[in-house]
């Protein structure tokens, strides 16, 4: 039997598969709101100039290329192991004449192929739940951040409030993959994407993974009622 795990070495083919329909629909089935939650990175940047940021699962770069904005912000680097999303983000990047500031490349956001202290940032946006290991993924995130760096981990959570609960499970169990599978042309990509929201740990599950990898001042910014939450972490 396929399971969500099993499915998450190769995921990253997923998203090659859907990479043309991606934003649109990431825009359209989130209502835009995914717009409003990107800001939360800016807002909880460190408070010191030139910072180094590696964007991990970067897919088509809107969060590498929203942080590219920030003037505190020196350089980033969005990494990906799905080519298509990759090229994607390459062209965005021409267009908003931000290749000065952002680089985009295959990487594994699990490993992360980068040398230790090396970054004041790790940002990640809906795709620590896609890594086959997201704890190695928080431990290596702490080892190649600098002293006082800060690790913001976005991800969907489920809300406290039944009701809300209630319609937010209905929307992610049914109409969202019926018109995400219909639009992308692939039969269960937003089926596989909803089944891993589901069985992902939240809330002080996933801040416990956070003190296991070694981050500090640890805290949970809950977005739209809790139907996502912004996980923060400090190096020492």
């Amino acid at each position: 039997m396929t399971t969500v795990k099993s499915r998450k070495p190769e995921s990253w083919k997923i998203f090659d598969d859907i990479a043309p329909t991606y934003d649109f629909l990431n825009h359209f089935l989130s209502l835009g709101i995914d717009v409003l939650w990107r800001k939360n990175f800016i807002r909880n940047l460190p408070s010191r100039p030139n910072l180094v940021a590696y964007d991990l699962a970067t897919g088509t770069g809107d969060v590498a290329l929203t942080l590219a904005k920030d003037p505190k912000i020196k350089k980033v680097v969005g990494m990906d192991l799905s080519v298509g999303m990759l090229e994607f983000a390459k062209t965005k990047a021409v267009k908003r004449n931000l290749t000065h500031k952002v680089s985009l490349e295959v990487g594994d956001g699990v490993n992360i192929p980068k040398v230790d202290n090396s970054a004041d940032v790790i940002t990640v946006a809906f795709g620590i739940r896609n890594f086959p290991n997201p704890q190695e993924s928080l431990i290596n995130m702490k080892r190649v951040l600098k002293p006082g760096g800060r690790a913001m981990i976005m991800e969907f959570s489920l809300p406290k409030n039944m009701i809300i609960r209630l319609c937010y499970l209905l929307y992610f169990r049914h109409i969202l993959p019926f018109i995400g599978n219909a639009l992308s042309k692939n039969k269960d990509a937003y089926t596989y994407l909803n089944e891993s929201v589901e069985e992902f740990p939240y809330g002080k599950d996933f801040t416990d993974m956070m003190e296991i990898a070694g981050l500090k001042n640890i805290r949970i910014v809950p977005l739209s009622f809790g139907i996502a939450s912004l996980y923060i972490g400090d190096a020492e």
